[in-house]
């Protein structure tokens, strides 16, 4: 009886990173985590659509982003819309 062949099984690839980085992720893990599932774990966040780098986004977008999120009232509310009408008026 044949078995079948799973499919979905890692591939093992070679990349080449400069130092620094690597030492960046190096200082992200602990002694029992696997390089290779942090490296995995990264390259699954940038492919996914749903997560945006805060890069990618607007000053607006990331201001308006802080609005929702706490629901500001007082101080906090003001400094955010003063910081968008700044932005607005610079654009």
């Amino acid at each position: 009886m044949n078995r079948r062949i799973k499919r979905n099984r890692a591939v093992a690839i070679h990349i080449t990173v400069p130092p620094v980085l690597l030492d960046e992720i190096d200082a992200r893990l602990s002694h029992k985590m696997s390089r290779s599932n942090w490296i995995r774990g990264a390259c699954e966040l940038k492919l996914d659509k749903d997560v945006t780098e805060v890069a990618d986004l607007t000053d607006e977008q990331l201001i308006n982003i802080l609005r929702n999120r706490c629901n500001y009232e007082g101080p906090g509310e003001a400094i955010l819309k003063s910081l968008l009408e700044i932005l607005a008026k610079a654009s």
